[in-house]
C-alpha cells in the first residue's frame, strides 16, 4: 500500500509540474493587435516565427529574436532540472521502498548473501543516480526560472510595444461574443 500510495503520488506530481502556462489571452488578436499567447506572440491568429518574423517585427527584429532565444532556453533548462528532479525522487522512492528479500528454509547462507549482494549494489548504483541528477537538477532549475520570467516579460513588453506603435485612432463599440462572455466591447 505504501509503494502504492508513493507512485500515485509521484504521478500526480508530475502531471503537476507539466502543466502548460496558458498565456495572455485577455485581448482578442484581431485588428492588428499582437498578443503573447505561452511563448510566442501572435499577430491576427498568426504566430510570429523565424519565418515571418523579419517583415512583421521589422525594427524590433534583433530584440524579438533575443527573447524568444531566452524564452526557450529558459524554457528548456525549467523542463530539464524538473526531469532531472523527478528522477531522483523516482531512485530515491525506489531506495527506501524496496523490500530485501527474505530469508527461508530452503535457501542456504550463500544464496541469501548472494541476493543481498545484487540488491546493495543496485541500491548503490541507484543512489549515485539519485545524487549527480539532484546535483544536476539543482542548477538546472535556478538558472532555467527566472531566465524563463525575464525573457517572457520581455515578450510581453515587444507586444505592449508594438501595439501602441501601430494603434488605430478609430474608436468602436460593439455588442456580441466577447472573451469572458456576451456583453458590450468598447475598442479605441
Amino acid at each position: 500500500m505504501k509503494k502504492m500510495s508513493l507512485v500515485v503520488l509521484f504521478a500526480l506530481a508530475t502531471v503537476c509540474a507539466s502543466a502548460q502556462y496558458k498565456g495572455d489571452v485577455a485581448v482578442d488578436s484581431l485588428g492588428g493587435i499582437m498578443v503573447k499567447k505561452g511563448g510566442t506572440l501572435v499577430l491576427d491568429g498568426v504566430k510570429i516565427l523565424g519565418n515571418n518574423a523579419p517583415a512583421v517585427m521589422a525594427e524590433d527584429y534583433d530584440r524579438w529574436r533575443k527573447a524568444d532565444l531566452g524564452y526557450k532556453i529558459g524554457k528548456g533548462l525549467t523542463i530539464t532540472g524538473s526531469a532531472l528532479l523527478a528522477t531522483s525522487v523516482g531512485c530515491i522512492t525506489y531506495i527506501l521502498c524496496y523490500d530485501s528479500p527474505t530469508v527461508s528454509e530452503d535457501k542456504s547462507l550463500w544464496e541469501v548473501l548472494d541476493e543481498l549482494d545484487k540488491d546493495y549494489y543496485v541500491q548503490d548504483k541507484l543512489a549515485c543516480i539519485a545524487t549527480i541528477a539532484s546535483y544536476a537538477a539543482i542548477p538546472c532549475i535556478l538558472a532555467g526560472v527566472p531566465t524563463l520570467c525575464v525573457y517572457n516579460s520581455r515578450l510581453k513588453q515587444l507586444a505592449t510595444d508594438y501595439n501602441e506603435g501601430h494603434r488605430s485612432q478609430d474608436i468602436s463599440l460593439s455588442f456580441g461574443g466577447q472573451n469572458n462572455g456576451i456583453g458590450f466591447a468598447l475598442n479605441f
